[in-house]
């Protein structure tokens, strides 16, 4: 008894000298089986990829291919559901027609699921949502709401996290002026 009060009012002092950005960071201190555990909370990971959303949905927003590409590794590619592999070139040029049809955007919405990370990559299944004003071929401006699920993985480099591999895709479905789009063979 003794023992585990000395052992509160060690943990009390601990909070009460920790500096604001220990309890900031949400590391929590357990008492078990008179140890005391820490666990940090602060999710370093998780937040440099969110920051690297910012970064990204920015670059798509102003609607720069080259910051769109800065984002991403000089091996970056993605594994479409058929086998296929799109090579950053293959990416670059996708995003750089994609833009160019893009009047501006509505807005885009990403939600990143559990985050693992090994060995210098770290990876997740991410929902995206992005609803835009497109131009089609014929020149008619129409509302896009584009969704998708897929994993994406991010290489740890000097130059902080970027995109490296994108693959399975899956639940894309596309919405033209609030319709379901079937798009012809």
């Amino acid at each position: 008894m003794m023992k585990t009060l000395l052992l509160l009012i060690g943990l009390a002092f601990i909070l009460a000298c920790a500096p604001a950005s220990f309890a900031q960071d949400n590391v929590k201190i357990k008492a078990k089986n008179d140890t005391v555990v820490v666990r940090d909370k602060s999710k370093p990971v998780r937040r440099a990829i969110e920051d690297w959303y910012e970064r990204n949905k920015a670059a798509f927003q102003a609607k720069d291919v080259t910051a769109v590409m800065a984002l991403r590794t000089d091996d970056f590619h993605t594994l479409t559901p058929d086998g296929k592999t799109n090579t950053r070139a293959d990416m670059e040029a996708r995003t750089q027609r994609l833009l160019g049809m893009i009047d501006h955007f509505i807005s885009q919405d990403f939600q990143i699921g559990t985050i693992q990370v090994q060995a210098g990559l770290a990876s997740a299944d991410v929902s995206q949502k992005t609803v835009r004003m497109q131009r089609f071929p014929d020149g008619s401006l129409h509302k896009v709401d584009a969704r998708v699920v897929q994993r994406e993985t991010w290489k740890h480099t000097s130059d902080g996290w970027k995109l490296y591999r994108v693959d399975n895709i899956q639940d894309g479905s596309i919405f033209v002026d609030d319709k379901p789009y079937k798009p012809t063979p």
